[in-house]
């Protein structure tokens, strides 16, 4: 037995897979000059950002650093004029208490398809808005990098990763696909069939589904989620020739539609019935999956290469030993140190690079150098400063924003210079005649990035010098305690 099953759906909105309640949109970013003939946008974005504090470039790549330069004093501080208007655009797609009441569950990560249709943002000396078709040169073959802000209602605009400029959508001069707001279902029996004609209930069910391609964190590529947009159960009557129970069926297809605002579609689908299902009831689902793919998890977005690190601190070195109990050293203190890095980023957890230290080696001690003052500590500096210059390895544990540890070994040459003995103030004219040496070093570390450029760091070093004098060889441990800034570009 044949049915034709007539679907036909009224569409209210094309772009959104919701439709979105009403909206304020008092705004001229929501108001299209319909006799206005789109101009062609093909310049690099970002030469008039609109929201500057929403840039990629200043290291908002993630939902939650969106949200926290939103709700950051300084960006309505320092962006007085831009910040408000971003505020009322808040306002008019439904947050009563503007960027207050906006929360990351209400920002998507996500990417628009070149060629789209809308008005763009950009700020010279104010906010205006240009009616554009949408190709920017020098975005990713994925598309256009946009955040998409939706308020509690379904209304939303976009914001662009590269600009932080303001967008949106003109759904019917894109020709987007949307979602309805109505939906009628009228069935009529196949009337080539005969025999007595039955009325019977068919239930008919219609599942909208969106799968997502996600970027993996642990290996290259792309992984496979999907989630349930819509669902829509009715039952209607059909009359047909054939009594008895089953589920209707039909042979697969695959067709894809390019609709616009109030168009009506009619699907005629060819049914059969399978004897094995409750009596005098047939049942049917109608199911649809539309891709995305997104814009990759979070903190796998800081595609950074080089890093560049200045740190400072104290450093306590350990004192030699004499054979000779008659003679006595003890430790000078903390010495001020320094050290300046320059490192390759392979991947999240492996970077090497170089580096250059500034030390200051000293300890004191009670032997009778010529000239030294009698029964005092003189101050002996077998290096003042002492500079390594390594080569390095580290590992770090943790994601590219927010807490890290790391652990790193180093190996070079220490430069000597300014080497000298101190007795009551006075230099001697003694020397310790220090050498260059090899030196090395493991260290321990933790920092805190900010975004995806900026970062502190805190770090603790063990430190080998295998240095010899002119009266001894130096054997001597630095243990420099270090805090630091960390750039990556």
């Amino acid at each position: 037995m044949r049915f034709i099953l007539s679907v036909i759906l009224t569409f209210s909105c094309c772009l959104s897979l919701f439709s979105q309640r009403p909206c304020k949109r008092r705004s001229p970013l929501f108001q299209f000059d319909t006799h206005a003939r789109p101009r062609l946008f093909t310049e690099k974005l970002g030469s008039h950002p609109q929201f500057p504090f929403l840039q990629a470039e200043k290291g908002i790549v993630t939902r939650a650093l969106f949200i926290r330069a939103v709700k950051d004093p300084d960006s309505r501080k320092q962006y007085k004029t831009e910040f408000t208007v971003f505020n009322r655009l808040l306002q008019d797609i439904g947050f009563a208490g503007g960027y207050k009441d906006l929360r990351a569950a209400n920002v998507q990560n996500l990417f628009i398809n070149p060629g789209t249709i809308g008005n763009l943002g950009f700020f010279n000396k104010e906010s205006n808005y240009s009616y554009v078709t949408l190709n920017p040169a020098e975005e990713g073959e994925d598309g256009i990098a946009a955040w998409k802000i939706t308020g509690p209602g379904g209304c939303y605009f976009y914001i662009l990763h590269t600009c932080g400029n303001a967008f949106f959508v003109d759904e019917a001069a894109s020709g987007s696909i949307g979602c309805c707001r109505e939906v009628t279902i009228k069935a009529r029996p196949d009337t080539s069939g005969t025999g007595i004609v039955h009325e019977r209930p068919l239930h008919l069910g219609i599942r909208f589904y969106q799968g997502m391609l996600v970027a993996v964190k642990k290996k290259k590529g792309y992984d496979t989620v999907f989630s349930l947009l819509r669902s829509i159960d009715t039952v209607i009557r059909i009359k047909d020739t054939r009594y008895g129970g089953g589920r209707v069926t039909t042979a697969p297809f695959t067709r894809q539609w390019l609709l616009c605002r109030d168009t009506v579609l009619a699907l005629r689908i060819p049914l059969t019935i399978d004897s094995a299902g409750a009596a005098d009831t047939l049942s049917y689902t109608y199911s649809d999956t539309v891709w995305l793919r997104s814009a990759g998890n979070d903190k796998d977005e800081c595609h950074k290469k080089w890093e560049i690190a200045l740190d400072g601190g104290g450093s306590f070195n350990s004192i030699p030993r004499f054979d000779n109990t008659a003679k006595h050293s003890r430790t000078n203190g903390a010495q001020p140190t320094a050290r300046l890095t320059v490192s390759h980023i392979f991947n999240h957890w492996f970077q090497a690079g170089i580096s250059a230290s500034w030390f200051t080696l000293s300890y004191q001690d009670d032997i009778p150098y010529p000239g030294s003052t009698p029964n005092t500590y003189n101050t002996v500096y077998p290096g003042k400063p002492i500079i390594p210059l390594e080569v390095f390895a580290k590992a770090t544990i943790g994601g590219p924003i927010g807490w890290q540890s790391d652990i790193a070994l180093s190996a070079g040459y220490s430069f000597v210079s300014g080497d000298k003995i101190l007795s009551g103030g006075a230099t001697l004219g003694v020397k310790p005649g220090t050498k260059n040496g090899p030196t090395a070093g493991f260290k321990m570390g933790v920092a805190y990035f900010f975004n995806c450029r900026w970062g502190l760091g805190l770090s603790f070093e063990g430190r080998y010098f295998d240095n010899k004098a002119a009266a001894m060889t130096y054997h001597l441990f630095a243990l420099p305690v270090t805090l630091g800034i960390r750039y990556r570009f």
